[in-house]
């Protein structure tokens, strides 16, 4: 982007706000004894601080862009050049963003630049910080001056805005799939992702009833003077599928920044488990809630950075039930080897579809968030099931499941 014009802006500097709090106490004590004089130097700095602000107040035109992507709550450092496009030099010339969403925060002060000659340039960082995923619409940064006194802040900031996708937190862990193929229907786009989709021919064998006369190795019968069959090696990935719970129920406590604590460390820990296994297997299916996004069609390498996308932007559903979400799977789950439960609230919906799961095949790991209840579960399903808190998936403690 290239940004030289925009509203323009005045701010105060720490040194400024003194010297307002200052004007003050002096029209206060004007009321008890004479302090003219000193009230008109104050005023006659400010507005000459301004005045000649606004004289040179810096026109700079800025590259630079927001990257793709960024990770919730790792600092990402900003690179941006600043060309002096005016007819005068700029002086005491600092970058920084204004009215960024309340989960992110610049880190710190960019360095200023003390000069910058008309036709110069000069590359600056500002470093960032996103607390929450999200998907979220931030302004360019303005560039200011403090010239002359360093009392006020005076440039322009643009309307524009780029969009920045804050992808959860995740890490690597250990993860308890055990990596088995199945056989799949390979007529459909599902093979896309496939690091290979044709058989390898491993050898021959005597011919027995029942193979196909297709397979009949013609070479092996005349060499051994007996029917042989060639035999084949399917070498096909292991077809993996999350379903993730996003229910939550209404009035349910949320923390300062609006988050659901529950839910956040759900997507963190899918998107934690999606990076762990993503080499090893194909990531097919991704059941939010209520909504199922297929990942097919798309190459191997592609699908984590296409789920990590999906996780940033879910959000808490309302109720649901098996009759909604049951049909969207049910038909998915004879190609699937390996299948993630991950729900906040263990009841008869997800028990169904874990039931589901079992009878098609499918290796189960089923995650509750929160703290178990033995008793009930136990009568619901006998299966393993294992409690994670959200504060240790949040604080990065879980390293296994």
């Amino acid at each position: 982007m290239a940004k030289s014009q925009g509203k323009l802006r005045i701010g105060m500097t720490e040194a400024g706000r003194v010297i307002l709090r200052g004007t003050g106490f002096v029209v206060l004590a004007s009321f008890v004894v004479p302090s003219f004089g000193v009230l008109s130097i104050l005023v006659a700095v400010c507005l000459v601080a301004i005045g000649v602000g606004l004289v040179f107040r810096p026109r700079i035109q800025i590259d630079g862009n927001l990257p793709d992507r960024v990770i919730a709550g790792q600092t990402t450092h900003l690179t941006y050049v600043l060309k002096n496009i005016g007819r005068f030099s700029a002086y005491s010339v600092s970058t920084r963003f204004h009215g960024l969403p309340p989960v992110i925060e610049q880190v710190g002060e960019a360095p200023a630049v003390s000069r910058l000659e008309p036709g110069e340039t000069a590359e600056i960082t500002v470093a960032i910080r996103p607390k929450r995923r999200g998907i979220y619409r931030i302004g360019s940064p303005a560039c200011e001056s403090s010239f002359p006194f360093n009392l006020f802040r005076i440039g322009t900031v643009r309307r524009e805005q780029e969009t920045l996708l804050v992808l959860p937190a995740f890490s690597w862990m250990q993860v308890p799939f055990q990596y088995v193929s199945r056989h799949v229907n390979t007529s459909n786009l599902r093979p896309a992702g496939r690091v290979g989709s044709s058989p390898e021919y491993i050898g021959s064998r005597p011919f027995v009833s029942g193979d196909s006369p297709r397979r009949i190795d013609v070479r092996a019968w005349a060499r051994l003077a007996a029917p042989a069959t060639k035999e084949y090696d399917d070498d096909l990935d292991d077809y993996a599928a999350f379903v993730l719970d996003t229910r939550v129920p209404q009035g349910h406590r949320k923390s300062k920044s609006a988050e659901i604590e529950e839910l956040e460390a759900a997507v963190s820990l899918c998107a934690s488990v999606a990076y762990t296994i993503h080499r090893e297997c194909l990531i097919d299916v991704l059941l939010a809630g209520p909504d199922l996004h297929e990942f097919g069609a798309l190459p191997k390498t592609a699908r984590l950075e296409r789920i990590h996308e999906v996780l940033a932007g879910v959000q808490p559903s309302k109720d649901y039930d098996v009759h909604r979400i049951g049909p969207l799977l049910e038909d998915r789950l004879p190609e699937i080897s390996e299948i993630m439960f991950i729900v906040l609230h263990w009841d008869d919906t997800y028990r169904r579809l874990v039931e589901w799961a079992e009878r098609a095949g499918c290796h189960l790991t089923v995650v509750v968030i929160g703290e178990p209840n033995a008793g009930t579960l136990a009568e619901d399903w006998a299966g393993d099931i294992r409690f994670v808190s959200a504060q240790d998936i949040l604080a990065g403690r879980v390293e296994q499941l």
